[in-house]
């Protein structure tokens, strides 16, 4: 019919591991590895299946989908210039630590780490590609989270601040900004 349409593959790794102890208390982790090729008539993958970085079910001490890719920082970029932080490629580690206060609410001590990067070289950004440097390139933050769960729907209230942020120069990454929080409201937990 004439029509172009997205070629492209999309694998997602998602490993999860609850570790029970004590009376309600919880020990959640998760490790994501995500990859997207496009091929064919497609260059890039569809805006829709693009992976990002940052936001309630992400790096939590990050702005939704503010993160990466790579070391790309848009503060540096031109006023007016808006760039969509995504890339074909998305690694996320993350532990939280759930525990009871009273009645129907939880607490959790929670740290996350990860980022998005692109495979192909984009010239309209600097360092957002992937490397064998990408450990230094990951964004990673800590926090604290209060979950009000009643019969099993949560509503979820996270404060986090991160403490590596790639996008600042090498030797300036690790800087807990604990002045700087972000505020994360949610349904679910996140993992």
């Amino acid at each position: 019919m004439g029509l172009e349409y997205a070629q492209y593959a999309k694998a997602d790794i998602d490993l999860r591991y609850h570790f029970n102890f004590g009376k309600s208390q919880v020990i959640a982790t998760r490790l994501f590895a995500g990859y997207g090729l496009a091929y064919g008539n497609s260059d890039i993958l569809p805006f829709t299946k693009q992976y990002y970085s940052g936001g309630p079910y992400s790096v939590r001490a990050f702005r939704i989908r503010s993160l990466g890719p790579g070391t790309y920082d848009e503060q540096g970029t031109d006023e007016g210039t808006f760039f969509d932080q995504t890339g074909n490629i998305r690694l996320e580690a993350n532990v939280e630590y759930r525990f009871p206060i009273f009645g129907f609410f939880k607490g959790a001590l929670f740290a996350d780490a990860g980022n998005v990067w692109n495979s192909k070289e984009n010239p309209a950004l600097t360092g957002g590609q992937f490397s064998g440097d990408f450990l230094s390139e990951l964004g990673m933050g800590a926090g604290v989270g209060l979950r009000v769960d009643v019969q099993g729907f949560v509503i979820r209230l996270d404060l986090a601040a991160p403490f590596h942020d790639p996008a600042q120069p090498k030797g300036q990454r690790f800087d807990f900004k604990a002045d700087e929080p972000i505020l994360n409201f949610a349904i679910g937990y996140p993992f």
